[in-house]
C-alpha cells in the first residue's frame, strides 16, 4: 500500500499489490529506473518500506548546483527527494515513534535530479545490503523524518553525475565523508569544492570534470588534512595486497586505483577456518594475518554499496589483481609507513635481547602468527579493561604508560587460537623513524613485560622489566573495524 501518495511524506510499504514500481512511481520524476534497478539490487532482499521525503534540500547537491548546474541552459530541478528505508511494515504513527521506528531504520539514499546517475548521498546499513561475514570501518549518521530522530552506521556512498564529478571524485567524497562524519578533526568536503583543490594541477578544463590522476587525488586528500601516501604494485609486488590489509585493519580507507577506475576500500573478508593449519608464506618465520583475507570490501560508485572485490570479478567489474595504485590517507601525525613498521617488527623480533626466542618459550615453542594494525593511544587504553592483557600487571602499566597520539601495534598469537585470542605485542611510537633502534614503546610476551619508560617521558631510552607470572592469552584487539 501507499500511504498519505500526494503528501509530501509518501510511504510505500511493500505487499502483495505493491512493490519497487511503486516506489519509482512516487519519487519520479527525481528517480529514474536505472536508479531504481541500483537501490533494489543493493536493499531488495531486506526493505519492506520506503519513505519518500520530497521537497529535500541536500546539501552536497546543492554545493554542485550552485556551482554548476544552475549554469546549464536546461536547468535541473534545485531539490532532492530523500529515500528512507526499513525492514519492516511502518506507517506515519510509527515513524512518529521514534524507539519503534529505529528498530527497523536501514538508512537513506538522497535521489538527484541528474542524469544519468541519480543516486546522491547514501548511507545504508552493511546487514541491509547482505553483507555478512565481513569486517568494515563504519561511521554513523543522525537524521531527522519530520522531527523523529534516527541513526545509521554505514559507509558513505554516491554515484558520479558525470559533470562535476566521475569516479574520481566520487571516491574522494565517500572517503573523505567518512572520515568527517566519524572525527571532527576534519573538515566536510562537498564535490565540488574536491575537484577545485586540484585546481593549481589540473590539467584541461575543471568543468565537466575528465577525471583525476591519482596524485592529483592524493593531493587533494593533502590539502583537507591527511598526509597521503601512494603504494605502487609494480614496487611492493607481492607486499601490495599485504599493505592494502594493513592499512584497512587500521582502520584506514584507501583509494584503490585500476586503469582507468578508482573505488574506496574500507573492508575485508577474512575465512579463518584453517587458521590452525597456516604455514608462514615463503622465505618469512610467521603467519601475518593477511594471509586469511580472500577478499575487501568497496564502494564503486557504478555500483552499488558494499561490493566485494575479490581474486575473481564480481560486483565490482574489475578483480584484485586489476588494482595498480591505491592511496592511503594517513593522518598527519602518523610518520611511519606499514611496511616500515613491518620491517622493525621483524627485526625486533629476531633480536638476541628483546626477540621471542630467547625471551618467550610459549611463543616460540610454535609458529607466531603477527596482526598489524594503526590506532590511537586513547583507542588502545580504553580497550584495557574489557581485555585484561593476560595480567593484571600488564594492563595496570599500560594504563600509567604515556603513549603518543597514534601507535603501530604488532599482535602476537599462535595460530591455534587466532583470531580471538593472542599472546602479547609489540607497540611501537608512530611518530618515530624506522632506523631508531629505541622507537618501540612496549615488547610484551605472555612471561615478560619490556617498557621503555625513558622515551615515554620524553627521555633517553630507560628499559623496565616485569616478569609475569601465569602467563594467559586475551581478546584480540578490536576497534578499528566493524565485525559484521
Amino acid at each position: 500500500m501507499v500511504e498519505q501518495e500526494n503528501g509530501l511524506l509518501p510511504i510505500v510499504t511493500f505487499d502483495g499489490a505493491t512493490d519497487w514500481k511503486d516506489v519509482l512511481r512516487v519519487a519520479s520524476p527525481h528517480l529514474n529506473s536505472e536508479g531504481l534497478d541500483r537501490l533494489k539490487k543493493a536493499l531488495g532482499q531486506t526493505v519492506k518500506s520506503v519513505v519518500v521525503e520530497r521537497q529535500y534540500i541536500d546539501k552536497d547537491y546543492r554545493d554542485t548546483f550552485a556551482n554548476f548546474h544552475a549554469k546549464k541552459f536546461s536547468t535541473p530541478d534545485s531539490r532532492c527527494v530523500r529515500l528512507h528505508f526499513f525492514d519492516g511494515a511502518v506507517n506515519h504513527q510509527i515513524i512518529r515513534d521514534a524507539a519503534q521506528a529505529q528498530g527497523h531504520y536501514a538508512g537513506y539514499s538522497i535521489i538527484r535530479p541528474t542524469r544519468p546517475n541519480c543516486i546522491g548521498r547514501t548511507l545504508v546499513a552493511p546487514k541491509a545490503c547482505g553483507l555478512t561475514k565481513a569486517y568494515v570501518t563504519l561511521c554513523e549518521e543522525e537524521v531527522s523524518i519530520q522531527g523523529t530522530k534516527l541513526k545509521v552506521e554505514g559507509f558513505p556512498f554516491i554515484s558520479q553525475d558525470a559533470d562535476v564529478t566521475v569516479c574520481a571524485q566520487s571516491a574522494l567524497w565517500m572517503l573523505s565523508r567518512y572520515f568527517s562524519n566519524r572525527y571532527q578533526i576534519y573538515p566536510e568536503t562537498y564535490p565540488y569544492r574536491l575537484t577545485t583543490l586540484t585546481r593549481d594541477y589540473s590539467i584541461g578544463r575543471l568543468f565537466p570534470t575528465s577525471g583525476l590522476y591519482v596524485w592529483q587525488m592524493a593531493e587533494a586528500l593533502r590539502q583537507t588534512g591527511f598526509a597521503p601516501l601512494i603504494y605502487d604494485r609494480d614496487h611492493y609486488k607481492q607486499d601490495f595486497e599485504h599493505l592494502m590489509y594493513t592499512y584497512i585493519e587500521s582502520g584506514i580507507p584507501i583509494l584503490a586505483a585500476f586503469k582507468t577506475h578508482v573505488v574506496v576500500v574500507f573492508g575485508h573478508v577474512s575465512d579463518y577456518a584453517a587458521a590452525a593449519n597456516a604455514v608462514p608464506i615463503a622465505g618469512a618465520s610467521s603467519i601475518v594475518s593477511s594471509q586469511f583475507n580472500k577478499s575487501f570490501v568497496a564502494n564503486d560508485d557504478n555500483g552499488i554499496p558494499y561490493q566485494v572485490l575479490s581474486s575473481a570479478a564480481g560486483g565490482i567489474p574489475h578483480c584484485l589483481a586489476d588494482v595498480r595504485q591505491f592511496v592511503a590517507p594517513l593522518p598527519e601525525r602518523v610518520f611511519l609507513p606499514a611496511e616500515s613498521f613491518q620491517k622493525v617488527v621483524t627485526a625486533i623480533l629476531s633480536r638476541p635481547d628483546v626477540g621471542y626466542n630467547a625471551l618467550s618459550p610459549m611463543i616460540a615453542g610454535a609458529t607466531p602468527c603477527l596482526r598489524l594494525f594503526l590506532t590511537s593511544g586513547k583507542a588502545f587504553k580504553e580497550k584495557l579493561g574489557s581485555r585484561g592483557m593476560g595480567s593484571g600487571l600488564v594492563e595496570d602499566v599500560y594504563r600509567n604508560l604515556p603513549l603518543p597520539h597514534f601507535i603501530w601495534v604488532c599482535e602476537i598469537s599462535h595460530s591455534a587460537i587466532y583470531p580471538d585470542r593472542v599472546l602479547g605485542e609489540i607497540i611501537w611510537d608512530a611518530t618515530r623513524n624506522a632506523y631508531e633502534p629505541d622507537g618501540w614503546i612496549a615488547v610484551h610476551y605472555p612471561e615478560i613485560l619490556m617498557v621503555d619508560w625513558g622515551s615515554a617521558l620524553n627521555g633517553p631510552q630507560s628499559l623496565l622489566k616485569f616478569p609475569v607470572v601465569g602467563p594467559t592469552d586475551y581478546p584480540i584487539y578490536q576497534n578499528n573495524l566493524v565485525p559484521l
